[in-house]
């Protein structure tokens, strides 16, 4: 499946691109002006929902004596065998992620002959190590970004707009008090089975 979009809120569109003053990161620079840009939203095709899905499983019958309420908030030590495996599945399937949208980019150009003058790309739903002060001084802490993306200081990140309105290349701002994170995207009214139920 790699290099194919998927379903759910995944897409791939061209569209205009619009830069108000220079925009440079790796190596890549643009000046201000108007430019076609193709956008990529998917994942790792399933993979990364399996794997979540397994470790979460193991996580929940771990015994850590949680209500049932709380059974989803359930953890592996990352000094644990399955916590170990899990961070490098995870790892793993955002490599996978990563590549999935090189080779739908790469297909897609090579289809109408063209060359990107710049590539932008970053992870969400996803976790990283990072170090932050929460009140008791620097500490490591893993930060998980669900519906969110990492917005340290000067990093670039993408919040895809609706069909109706824009998305936008942003930089972070590392605000601290939001563990280096933004928003995602636009969100949703209601929830898809609402959605569905209702129209």
């Amino acid at each position: 499946q790699l290099g194919t979009s998927g379903s759910g809120n995944h897409f791939v569109e061209f569209g205009e691109f619009v830069i108000e003053r220079p925009l440079q990161s790796e190596g890549s620079a643009l000046a201000p002006g108007r430019y076609v840009a193709l956008l990529s939203h998917s994942g790792s095709r399933g993979t990364g929902a399996a794997v979540c899905d397994h470790y979460s499983k193991l996580a929940m019958n771990a015994g850590h004596s949680l209500s049932k309420d709380q059974a989803r908030l359930a953890w592996l030590e990352l000094s644990s065998q399955e916590g170990r495996e899990y961070w490098d599945a995870m790892n793993l399937m955002g490599e996978y992620a990563s590549a999935n949208h090189a080779v739908i980019h790469r297909e897609l150009l090579r289809a109408i002959g063209e060359k990107p003058l710049a590539t932008f790309e970053n992870h969400h739903n996803f976790a990283w190590k990072e170090t932050h002060d929460v009140g008791r001084g620097p500490e490591e802490l893993i930060v998980h970004r669900k519906g969110a993306t990492p917005a340290g200081k000067g990093v670039l990140g993408f919040i895809p707009g609706t069909m109706a309105s824009p998305g936008f290349l942003v930089r972070g701002k590392g605000l601290g008090a939001s563990l280096d994170s933004s928003s995602h995207g636009a969100g949703r009214a209601m929830s898809r089975t609402k959605a569905r139920d209702t129209y």
